[in-house]
Formats: C-alpha cells, sequence, structure tokens
C-alpha cells in the first residue's frame, strides 16, 4: 500500500486564504469579548497587527499545534503558546493551570491589559481556556 503525506486541514485552509497580509488576514473572524478584557478568537485574528491593536491586546495565549506568528506589537513575555493538537484525545486539561495563571497575572498586572486567547478556528481548543 502506498502511503503519501497530507498535510493537516489548517496548512490547507492557509494556503488557500487570499494573502493581503503576512498570513492573510483578510479572513479574519472578529474577536469576541468573553468577559471584560478577555478576547477570543482564530489564528488570523492573533495574526492581524491592526486587530491586536484595535481591541488594545497587550497578552496572547495561543493553543496550537503550530508555533504561532504574533506581531510584534505584543512583546515576547506577553505571549504564551500552548502546543496541543486539534484532536478530540488531546489532553488540554493538563495546561489549565498555566493559562489560568498566565490570563489572571495579565489582568491583575494593569487595568489596561487586555488578552486574546486563539486557536486556528477560534471555536474548540481556545474556548476551553479560561481565567
Amino acid at each position: 500500500m502506498l502511503s503519501f503525506a497530507s498535510p493537516s486541514w489548517q496548512t490547507s485552509v492557509l494556503s488557500q486564504v487570499p494573502k493581503p497580509g503576512p498570513l492573510g488576514s483578510g479572513a479574519a473572524r472578529l474577536a469576541s469579548l468573553i468577559v471584560p478584557r478577555l478576547y477570543l478568537s482564530d489564528y488570523f485574528t492573533a495574526h492581524d497587527e491592526k486587530d491586536l491593536t484595535r481591541l488594545n491586546i497587550t497578552h496572547v495565549v495561543s493553543v496550537l499545534d503550530r508555533v504561532p506568528v504574533i506581531p510584534d506589537c505584543i512583546s515576547q513575555e506577553n505571549k504564551l503558546h500552548i502546543s496541543v493538537s486539534d484532536r478530540a484525545d488531546a489532553d488540554i486539561s493538563k495546561y489549565l493551570t498555566q493559562t489560568t495563571e498566565f490570563i489572571t497575572a495579565a489582568l491583575a498586572e494593569s487595568e489596561d491589559n487586555n488578552v486574546l486567547v486563539h486557536c486556528f478556528q477560534g471555536i474548540s481548543r481556545s474556548a476551553t481556556v479560561r481565567a
């Protein structure tokens, strides 16, 4: 039997998105305000410097199986990457203490801080992570 490597579905989506920006930010969904100063979105929004600036995002939690490209408007110490696959059997629970501590510390640090939590589509993995 022959077997051919196939790209992940995320890679396939990225390759088909029009690319007005570095990653195709034109495909972004809007970020959703979950509680005051905590937003949920997809990868495209998290990659769009204009969206991050418009929302006054100061901290980003990325819940992806790939290393995210987050604009430099977010300092390196204000980025948290949790590598989790988009699969039903992925154990995201082992990261919840770390993500909760990061989000809680960011919000407590300053009234001006806003946190964006994202995964690829902004639906499953990111919605599991919260403060």
